[in-house]
Formats: structure tokens, sequence, C-alpha cells
């Protein structure tokens, strides 16, 4: 019996795992991008409907582009005696928007899930 609590003890302290978590930016919420009107939204409104944007550029005096992003990622490690399993799981939103004169005259929208996964011998 003895044995078998040793083994138990081994086994636990060869393995080991590992979880982490991390975003970007500040979340917001992208069923509101569909309001946003191209020649009319203004940048006050665009602040108003989506937040503070988390990037402004200014591209000449009447031009600058609000970069709206949110990554929210989490990995797992697993640790074996000589192998290691890491899986990345998440998803990255991305809102462009051109605003010229105070008015939003073009903006693209991406949203995509982050995944991976990384097994060592």
């Amino acid at each position: 019996m003895n044995r078998n609590i040793i083994f138990a003890v081994a086994a636990l302290i060869l393995t080991s795992c590992a979880t982490s978590h991390m975003t970007t930016g500040a979340d917001f919420d992208a069923t509101k991008v569909t309001s946003i009107v191209k020649g009319k939204t203004s940048a006050d409104e665009l602040q108003i409907l989506m937040g503070q944007p988390f990037t402004k550029t200014v591209i000449d005096e009447n031009s600058e582009r609000w970069g709206y992003l949110y990554t929210d990622v989490t990995s797992k490690a697993k640790s074996y005696v000589f192998s290691v399993d890491v899986n990345t799981t998440g998803l990255r939103k991305q809102l462009d928007v051109l605003i010229k004169d105070g008015v939003v005259v073009n903006y693209s929208y991406t949203e995509a899930p982050i995944g991976s996964q990384l097994k060592t011998n």
C-alpha cells in the first residue's frame, strides 16, 4: 500500500497544469456596429455609441482613424514528465473607423476566434 501512495504522489509531482487569462483593450458591443451610418454618424455620436477608442491616429488635418480592439485569450498548459500540451482559445474583435471633418466616412469590423494547440515531446 505504501508503494501505491508513493507512486501517486510521484505522479502528481511530475505532472502540472497552469491556466493564464489575458485581455487587451476594452470590450465593446459589436451589435451596435450596424448603427454606424457612413456619411452621417458624427465622431461624438460614435464615441457615445462605442465608447472611447483603443487608438486614435491623425491621418491629415481633416481625417483621423479610430481603432477599437478587444481580445480575450485563455491558455491552458499541461506538463507531463516528457511532454507539454498547450491549448489557447479566445476571441478577437476589431473595429476600424475613418473619420473626416468629424463624420464617419468608412469603417470595417472583424471578429474571429483565436485558437491553437501545441504539443511537444
